[in-house]
Order: C-alpha cells, then sequence, then structure tokens
C-alpha cells in the first residue's frame, strides 16, 4: 500500500520541487531539519534513516501498475472495474490502471512506499517545467516543506505501527477497514503537516513561531482549518482531467475527515490518544468520520455474506464495499448535492456488493447492506431508486414501500428490498433471473462485539438520570445527570472531568498531555504535553489579562521559545529563546522596548535610545534617526 500527499485548494498546497542539488531534492542538512520538525510535533524518533529519492513519471505508473497486479491479478483487475461501474462508481470502460496513474502524476506532490521504506518525490516532467529554488522561508518554500514534514510523519509511524495489515484485506469483510485505516494515517500526517506550518513560515524568525502558531490554534481558525478540509472533497477544482468524479472526490476525502479525526483526538487525549488510535485505528470509514463511534462508544459494523455462487449457474466474480465514505462519495456525485450525500450515508453499519456472472455471458449485481436505524434504511432505500431515476432514466414498475422494481432503457431491470434495516439491492441484464430466490442466500449477522458489550453493561446503570456508567472496552464513563452535573471518563490513555457541563472546571490527564480549563475557559486555561516540550496558560477569554507560551521550535528543539503577555501583548509582553529576547511595553514598545540578539542589540525608552548592529550604529529621538554611525571597512591587502 503507498501512502500519497496530493495538492489540496483547501489548504493550498502545491506540487513541487524544492531542489538544492540537481536531482531535485534538499541537502542533507535541510532533510534533517524537516526529519527533527517531525519528531519534535509527533513525539516520536526515527528508529532507521528514510532515504529520499525523486521518481519519474514513467516509473511512477510503473509503480501503479505493480501495486494493482499485485492487488488484482489476472482478470481480477478487469472483473473489479465492471463491478465499479456496476455501482455507479465508475463510467462503464473505465482503465482503472490509466486513470490511477494519471491521477497521482497529476496531483502527487509526495509518496512514502510502505514496501521500500523510501520516501519519493514525483519529478515535474511532461508538459510541466520543472522549477529549482532554494529553500529561503518563501511562501512555496513552505509549502515545499510541508511536503516533506507530511511524508516523514508516514515514514515516522510505520516504524512504530505498520501502515498496513493483512486483516485490513479480508475479501470477505463487509467492512472498508483498510480505507478507515488510511483516514487515520493520512489525517495524522496532515494534522502534523499544519502543525509544522509556524515552524516553516518562521525559519528564519523564530520569534513569529509564537505568533503564527497562536493565531492557527486559536479557536476561530481550528475550527475554520476543520471545516474547510471536511468540505475539501467537495470543492470544484478536486476534479482532474480524465479521472471519474466519485474516484477523484473519494481520493481527497481521508485528508479532511481524517484530519478532524486527528484534531479531536489531540485536542482531547494529545498524542497520547493519537498513539492509542494508531494502536487500534478505525475497523471503517464510518468510525474515521464520526470520532464518538471509534473508541468511546464503538460502532462495530454488522457481517453481510453475499455467497460464492447463486442457483441458476451464477458465479461471483468480483466483490467489494462501498464503506460510508464510498457511498457518501457515490450519492454526493450522481445526485449533484454532496451534502445530500453525506446524510445519505449516516447511519450506514455494514455493506457488501458482488457482481456474478453465468456462462451466457449475463450479469447480477447484488448489493447488500445493513443500517443503525429503520429510518437510514429507508433514507438510503429512497436514495438509491432516485439515482438509478436521475442517472439511468430507469422507470419504478411497482413500488410497494419496502419492495420498489424498476427497468432502465438500456435493458436492465431492477429490484430493492428492505426488511427493517436491512436493505439489498438486485440489478440485471438478465430480467427474467429476479423472479427466482437469489436473494434468499445473503446472510446478515451482528457484530459479536454488541453482544459482549451488552453483557459487560447493565441496562438500568446505563440509562439511569441521576448516576449513570458504562463500560466499552477500556474506555468508561460516569455520568451524573446525563453530564451535566458531573462526568468522568476513564480509559486506558487516561481519564478526564467535567463539573457543570465545563462551566465550574474540566480537565484531561494522561502520562504526558495536561489540558484544564475553569468556566469554559473563559476564566482560565491550560495545556501542557511533556513529549513536545509545550505548555499555554491563558488568564480570561483567550489570555487578555495574562498568558505565558513556551514551545520546542520544532526544527530546533534544544531552543525553546518563550512569550509571557499582558492583554494580548498590546500592554507589554517578554520573549525569549535560546540567543535572543525582546520586552516590549505598551504596543509596539511605544513606552520601553529592549532587544537582544547575536547580530544586534537595541534599548529605546519613548522611542529615544540606539539600537547596534556589527555593521552600524544607531540613534533615535522620539524614533526619529538622528545619527548614524557606521563601522570601519578594514583596508584591503596590498
Amino acid at each position: 500500500m503507498r501512502h500519497f500527499f496530493r495538492s489540496m485548494a483547501a489548504v493550498a498546497v502545491l506540487a513541487g520541487t524544492a531542489a538544492v542539488r540537481a536531482d531535485g531534492i534538499p541537502s542533507a542538512a535541510k532533510l534533517g531539519e524537516f526529519q527533527r520538525q517531525a519528531e519534535t510535533l509527533r513525539g516520536l524518533k526515527f528508529r532507521t534513516a528514510v532515504p529520499v529519492s525523486t521518481i519519474s513519471e514513467a516509473e511512477l505508473r510503473a509503480l501503479v501498475s505493480r501495486e494493482l497486479d499485485k492487488e488484482y491479478p489476472g482478470r481480477k483487475l478487469a472483473d473489479y472495474q465492471e463491478l465499479m461501474a456496476w455501482l455507479d462508481m465508475l463510467p462503464p470502460g473505465t482503465d482503472l490502471r490509466k486513470v490511477y496513474s494519471d491521477f497521482l502524476v497529476d496531483q502527487a506532490a509526495g509518496m512514502y512506499d510502505t514496501d521500500t521504506k523510501r520516501m519519493y518525490i514525483p519529478e515535474m516532467g511532461g508538459g510541466k517545467k520543472k522549477v529549482e529554488h532554494k529553500i529561503d522561508g518563501s511562501v512555496g518554500d513552505v509549502l515545499d516543506g510541508i511536503v516533506y514534514v507530511h511524508e516523514y510523519t508516514h515514514a515516522l509511524e510505520d516504524q512504530y505501527w505498520k501502515l498496513e495489515d493483512a486483516a485490513d484485506k479480508d475479501s470477505q469483510a463487509s467492512t472498508d477497514r483498510a480505507a478507515g485505516r488510511t483516514f487515520l494515517a493520512e489525517g495524522s500526517a496532515t494534522h502534523l503537516m499544519v502543525e509544522a506550518v509556524p515552524a516553516q513560515a518562521a525559519a528564519k524568525a523564530p520569534r513569529l513561531y509564537v505568533f503564527i502558531w497562536n493565531l492557527m490554534h486559536s479557536g476561530v481558525v481550528d475550527s475554520a482549518m476543520s471545516q474547510i478540509l471536511l468540505a475539501s472533497w467537495k470543492m470544484a477544482d478536486v476534479q482532474t482531467p480524465g479521472v471519474p468524479e466519485t474516484l477523484a472526490r473519494g481520493e481527497v476525502m481521508p485528508y479532511g475527515y481524517g484530519y478532524a479525526f486527528c484534531n479531536r483526538l489531540m485536542h482531547d487525549w494529545g498524542l497520547d490518544g493519537l498513539d492509542y488510535a494508531c494502536g487500534h485505528p478505525p475497523v471503517s470509514t464510518e468510525q474515521a468520520m464520526h470520532p464518538e463511534k471509534c473508541w468511546e462508544w464503538r460502532d462495530f459494523p454488522a457481517q453481510v455474506t453475499l455467497p460464492e455462487t447463486l442457483p441458476g449457474n451464477w458465479t461471483r466474480r468480483a466483490a467489494d464495499t462501498a464503506g460510508e465514505a464510498g457511498m457518501a462519495a457515490l450519492f454526493g456525485c450522481q445526485l449533484k448535492d454532496f451534502s445530500k450525500g453525506e446524510r445519505i450515508a449516516a447511519g450506514w453499519d455494514g455493506d457488501r456488493a458482488a457482481l456474478y456472472e453465468r456462462p451466457d455471458g449475463g450479469r447480477f449485481l447484488i448489493w447488500a447492506s445493513s443500517w443503525d436505524s429503520k429510518l437510514a434504511a429507508i433514507r438510503y432505500a429512497d436514495a438509491c431508486v432516485a439515482e438509478r431515476k436521475a442517472v439511468h432514466k430507469a422507470i419504478v414498475r411497482k413500488d410497494y414501500g419496502s419492495r420498489v422494481e424498476w427497468t432502465r432503457p438500456d435493458g436492465r431491470s431492477g429490484l430493492l428490498l428492505r426488511d427493517g434495516c436491512r436493505v439489498i439491492l438486485a440489478e440485471t441484464d438478465r430480467p427474467e433471473a429476479l423472479a427466482g430466490a437469489l436473494l434468499t442466500e445473503i446472510t446478515f449477522t451482528e457484530p459479536p462485539e454488541d453482544a459482549a458489550r451488552a453483557a459487560a453493561n447493565n441496562a438500568f446503570l446505563r440509562f439511569n438520570p441521576l448516576l449513570s456508567w458504562r463500560r466499552d472496552g477500556d474506555y468508561s464513563v460516569t455520568k451524573s445527570a446525563w453530564g451535566l452535573l458531573w462526568r468522568h471518563d476513564h480509559n486506558a490513555v487516561g481519564s478526564s472531568d467535567s463539573v457543570l457541563w465545563g462551566l465550574l472546571g474540566e480537565s484531561r490527564r494522561t502520562p504526558s498531555f495536561n489540558k484544564w480549563g475553569l468556566g469554559w475557559g473563559w476564566v482560565a486555561t491550560h495545556e501542557s504535553e511533556s513529549r513536545r516540550n509545550f505548555t499555554e496558560t491563558g488568564l480570561l477569554p483567550w489570555g487578555v489579562l495574562w498568558s505565558h507560551f513556551a514551545a520546542a521550535l520544532p526544527q530546533d528543539n534544544a531552543n525553546i521559545i518563550r512569550r509571557d503577555s499582558c492583554a494580548w501583548g498590546l500592554a507589554g509582553s517578554y520573549t525569549r529563546s535560546l540567543d535572543s529576547s525582546h520586552l516590549r511595553l505598551l504596543p509596539g514598545g511605544l513606552l520601553f522596548r529592549c532587544d537582544t540578539g547575536p547580530k544586534a542589540v537595541s534599548v529605546h525608552l519613548v522611542g529615544t535610545g540606539v539600537s547596534r548592529t556589527a555593521e552600524k550604529t544607531r540613534f533615535r529621538i522620539l524614533g526619529i534617526p538622528v545619527y548614524t554611525r557606521r563601522a570601519a571597512t578594514p583596508e584591503p591587502a596590498a
């Protein structure tokens, strides 16, 4: 499995080559800086080195071809493509080998290969002009730099938790487990990539790191970033010429939903929580799209089993699971309403689709799914019929609510059956086959984890409004008055408490993470994480009365940046790092300012004072330069 970083308009990331050497790869020193950023922000150390090299367009296409041949040997790729076409995931006749190659050549800015444990940076070939420039802190260089941080995050996590698992490829499972793991991996790398932006932007001015970091982590910007990324798969420029829309949008979904998933984990449990998720990844895209279903009270999909053969000499040729993400992309694209696609897919509880063939060349599609509620099943069933009518001009012949039959101008006939929370869609180019009892071969099995959880929880204690308790795996929750009065969470990572819904106070604690707040954070807040060498404390909303910030500069974790400020720095601030300090009283140091550093020293009171560098000394009165003395230039040798 390959993990790719692709350009996304949501974060204004542009594919490019940040080159200092002729092959388009930064110097060893610069790569070492990117590695240190990934290590500092992720709180882990690389166990082994990660080689970095460029990959040509031809090599990238060959790599995609090898991967497809490995996953779909022989005729399996053609059968899989046909199944996707019958599901309307792909247009008929789509060549996945070419489509994936075109998509990655056009979109991939970086790639980590879990087989060779190597990072590849695609060359800009074909009609694109290769651009080389030195990394000097410009906007383009920041974007280039975070590509490397993104891929180094994949490599780092792969050394602690494998990015792929054989269990993810269970050909009979009715869950998109492999896709769920991808959401986590891409989400974690994207989250770290965003965390690296302040370090990249302030590479030559560490003092700016504090400002940019606080800006990006402010409630408004942080929430906006999550919302923008969640909507990134819906944006118009996600589409790539020659690539089916459903595929292109589906390939972007892991970044947005994965980012929101990891961002919530980091807010609640810090890096320890993210580590736990990497060791216990989502078993479906549903869990990744709805974090509360992944750990606190897990939602495991039902097992939907489709037979290898059906009466009438039908043989299964290909099978797959759409998952909640796949269904959201499918219905969003086909019905031209992406938010509606998300609503239709909500409530997913497992699905399995298969395409059957018989000797005369006939095809028979079965798509069976389970849903969390009868309402969700009805919403999905109605959407299936609406999609057939909108896309294929299907004509409904019979509609009994729970049984709908239709025909299409291309000669195919379809049938949809709904029984409570279960829905079966069948479509074939041999209409007489629908009259048989083929659908009786399908079985639905509830997940065994549900029974185990039911046995471990007392129904009365779980729903008692005065004092309730529930447990799912290693996660237990105790509530008083539905959690409004008091709530206590305890899990394998740490614990948390909230009093009066956070009004009086709330706190979260893990071995390396400590976070608390008073009055919903309006009175005081504190957050610290020893693994990242990070601390932030504030009094009054957003630290307006007083705030303290300290963090290791990611590219130089020995350099701790500290800043204390009053009234957001308008009344006064003091910033210090390994080799410099900056004191300000009143906005911009209007009353008093003092700066010390390896290359400059200045002291001013009400704009009056002196500043000195190796080249010159300048005197100001009330901010007006009155005298400048330049250092003597040594005489050239005779």
